[in-house]
């Protein structure tokens, strides 16, 4: 027998659906999205929060438009007035299948510099207690266009090297979430850094629950030689001097667009979606885009001219900003690991692709490309 919701639960609601649209507008309008308030109701921003990064109303009518739907979230603009908006990102996933806490996102965007990405505003991790029924947070909003990765120029690549190695000047101190409170790393790991038990894991993972999926399109290759890749940095992870500020997920879907900077005529750039965001080997950030291995709305195809002018250019701009720590100096070793990370990334985004094939359309067209580009990088028959 069914039994009754608890006093005052809230019906669940797609997060994508118009329904939860018109509960944005009404949570919004009675000042219940942003949290925590001051004992005189105006906002209280979170620590490294300037207040200039705060709309002008953040209660009152208010208009909610679903700015994108992706893996995880639900994107929504909610803007108080003309010129004055916010994105709420909403969980459309249980808990336990988000990447981590969102409070380790809103936290890692405390941490970021000027002109990088959203600044954040609030965020309720628990379900239980949003307003919304499921966990969400909240940003400002960033302006800007994905740019479909087929049309992505050298002036692209050099305006994204740029501004990721001014994420990368935040430095960390090993691989692990960023906190609030007065130590911003204070979660992550003592001791040596490690990445190779993490892939090890996540490949079990894959062969609990995908194991008829791997069989049939013979991914278990794929898994094995992601492994042998890893392991073969793992030194260079334990010894690491260079571990900082990551996105986790620069893929060309997160990174926007928006027109021409007029001082310096070159596009202006910003990042998205931080749900990965943690301390870690820049490496990471770098092999994301794309390169040999690519297919899909989420990776850049370039040539070994092209990867080395991008990687080039991102170290004369971390040059600009101080000294360089050796391991990112190190062009040999940086794109070695590079090589480890794509294998271990792609590896990941093929299972999921597949995963998706027998229902999207859109995955099936991709899962060919993917599949042949990564079999490629990683001496595979395809």
């Amino acid at each position: 027998m069914a039994t009754d919701p608890p006093p005052g639960a809230l019906t669940p609601l797609d997060p994508a659906s118009p329904a939860m649209g018109e509960r944005l507008v009404e949570v919004w309008g009675r000042g219940a999205l942003v949290l925590p308030l001051a004992e005189d109701s105006t906002p209280l921003p979170l620590p490294g929060l300037h207040p200039r990064t705060l709309p002008p109303s953040l209660s009152g009518r208010a208009r909610a438009s679903l700015a994108g739907v992706g893996e995880r979230f639900a994107a929504w603009r909610v803007s108080p007035q003309e010129n004055a908006s916010v994105i709420v990102r909403i969980a459309h996933v249980a808990p336990e299948e988000l990447h981590q806490d969102l409070r380790h996102e809103i936290a890692a965007l405390t941490l970021l510099p000027a002109e990088i990405g959203p600044a954040p505003i609030a965020v309720h991790a628990d379900a239980a207690a949003s307003p919304l029924g499921h966990p969400c947070v909240v940003t400002t909003d960033v302006r800007g266009v994905a740019a479909v990765p087929e049309t992505w120029t050298g002036a692209h690549l050099h305006a994204h090297a740029r501004l990721l190695a001014r994420l990368h000047a935040v430095p960390a101190p090993g691989r692990g979430p960023v906190s609030l409170g007065e130590d911003p790393w204070a979660a992550v790991p003592a001791g040596a850094p490690q990445l190779l038990p993490e892939v090890e894991a996540e490949v079990r993972s894959w062969r609990e629950r995908h194991g008829a999926l791997l069989a049939e399109h013979g991914l278990e290759p794929f898994l094995e030689r992601a492994l042998e890749e890893v392991a073969g940095i793992e030194a260079q992870i334990a010894a690491l001097d260079a571990f900082a500020l990551c996105h986790g997920d620069l893929c060309t879907t997160n990174i926007l667009w928006d027109g021409m900077d007029p001082a310096t005529g070159t596009p202006r750039v910003q990042y998205i979606d931080f749900e990965w965001a943690q301390g870690d080997d820049p490496a990471r950030d770098l092999a994301i885009l794309g390169g040999s291995v690519h297919g899909g709305p989420w990776y850049v195809p370039l040539d070994e001219p092209q990867v080395a002018a991008f990687v080039d250019a991102y170290l004369a701009a971390r040059a600009e900003l101080g000294e360089v720590p050796a391991a990112v100096a190190d062009r040999t070793a940086l794109r070695e690991r590079m090589r480890a990370w794509t294998a271990y990334e792609r590896t990941a985004m093929l299972v999921h692709v597949a995963s998706r094939a027998t229902t999207r359309a859109s995955h099936r067209r991709v899962l060919p490309v993917l599949r042949a580009t990564l079999a490629a990088e990683l001496g595979l028959p395809d």
